[in-house]
Order: C-alpha cells, then structure tokens, then sequence
C-alpha cells in the first residue's frame, strides 16, 4: 500500500510539474512573440496545437487556421514547414532549426533545464523587424 501511495505521488508531482513548465513555456513564447514589432497587427499560426490555443485565448494576437494567412508562423518541427512562406516571419522552437531554415528570425529553446532565447540580427534587420527592448539582449550577430 505504501508503495502505491508512493508511486502516486510521484506521479502527480511529475504531472504538475510538467504542467508547470508547458505554462512557462507559453508564457515566455507570448512575450517573445509580442515584443517582436510589426507594422500590421501579429497574425498567428504554428504546428503545435497548445500553442495555437494559448495564443488564441490571448487577446494580442490574431491567431489562423491557416499558414497562408500568418504573419508569424511558429514552428516546432521542421517537417511542418510550409512550402509556400514568402512574406512570412518564422519563429522556431529548437535551436537546430535556426541552421535548417536560412529564412527564421529566432529561436526558443531549453537546454540544460534552462530556456534560452536567440534572434539572429541579420535576419531581423533582412525582413525590416524591430525588437522590443527586452529582446534586444537576445541578438547574436552568427549562429556559430
């Protein structure tokens, strides 16, 4: 009995934890997402679903159930990359992302438990973006 009551709560601390993370996760990715000023009001797409219903219960943004019709494509895998992406600014969600899609502005990501934020200053300044002064840290002349 001890056993299972131990192994449940472990495994209700792992969920919450977890659950916490996600959280943070998404509220950080709003920030950034914010702080990245456009011209035109922040049209969302990404090919993960929790993203896309945190970011439409957000009233800062205009989420869409099409790629086509974004601005700011948030992507998670590279496979799910559209084909057609002219115009479009592209946020990635892992580092290596940033070397496979010459067009991505930035990345989010965690390493070693940490998340970390990068904006490559040559592709801001290529798609005529500017940065909220909390990202301004986050800019990196190369990726290596």
């Amino acid at each position: 009995m001890k056993k299972i009551i131990f192994l449940l709560s472990i495994s209700i601390t792992l969920l919450f934890a977890s659950n916490s993370s996600d959280e943070l996760k998404l509220k950080i990715l709003k920030n950034i997402i914010s702080g990245i000023e456009n011209s035109k009001p922040m049209t969302v797409w990404s090919d993960d679903e929790e993203i896309m219903s945190a970011f439409y219960l957000s009233k800062k943004f205009v989420v869409v159930d099409r790629y086509e019709d974004a601005k700011m494509i948030i992507l998670s895998k590279k496979s799910n990359l559209p084909k057609r992406r002219r115009g479009k600014h592209i946020f990635v969600l892992d580092y290596n992302l940033l070397y496979e899609i010459p067009e991505s502005i930035g990345a989010f990501f965690w390493k070693k438990g940490r998340p970390n934020i990068v904006f490559l200053k040559s592709r801001i300044e290529e798609q005529s973006l500017k940065l909220s002064a909390n990202l301004k840290p986050y800019l990196e002349e190369k990726l290596w």
